[in-house]
């Protein structure tokens, strides 16, 4: 088996792969110290370990995401770098033919990638993506957050003016 290291380089040269028989296999380790995933979204210190598998079609990419980025706690807004894993597989077709150099049809379906004429691999697409799936909806800044009552005051009988008719009429339901 065939492993291949990439530091800061989403690209994988796979003319070698797409000659072997079907089932042959090759890991890919990535570090890349930057991911932009959006506009205000970047990544830092992603960990890919890759399994390249030679299918009929192409190559099948499968593995695990670590993924390092800028968050900000749903509970309390303090803002926070949180560490988050994701595996995914990926299917990627060859553009052109190894063997004869001709054009291959392109895959129909959105979610399978392209070999590129060179038969470069690119991972970018699919890393970028993952570590966005990898990206929580609300993040927590860790088990103990105290949560937004850590900014609030401290004084528990401080309220609004404009609703003093409504807790007299509660006190008065209470007695």
């Amino acid at each position: 088996m065939i492993a291949t290291h990439l530091h800061n380089d989403t690209v994988v040269n796979v003319a070698q792969l797409l000659k072997a028989r079907v089932g042959a296999v090759r890991t890919v380790t990535v570090h890349l110290d930057d991911l932009a995933l959006d506009q205000d979204l970047e990544a830092r210190n992603l960990e890919a370990g890759l399994k390249f598998t030679r299918i009929a079609s192409g190559i099948l990419v499968s593995g695990e995401v670590t993924v390092t980025s800028p968050q900000v706690c749903a509970r309390c807004l303090t803002e926070f770098e949180g560490t988050y894993v994701e595996s995914f597989e990926a299917e990627y077709w060859p553009s052109i033919d190894v063997f004869t150099g001709l054009p291959l049809p392109e895959p129909t379906d959105d979610e399978i990638f392209v070999i590129d004429e060179n038969h470069q691999l690119d991972l970018r697409e699919i890393l970028r993506q993952v570590a966005i799936l990898a990206q929580p909806i609300r993040p927590v800044c860790g088990p103990d957050c105290p949560g937004f009552q850590s900014l609030l005051p401290d004084s528990e009988d401080i309220a609004d003016a404009r609703l003093a008719v409504l807790q007299a009429l509660l006190d008065d339901r209470a007695d």
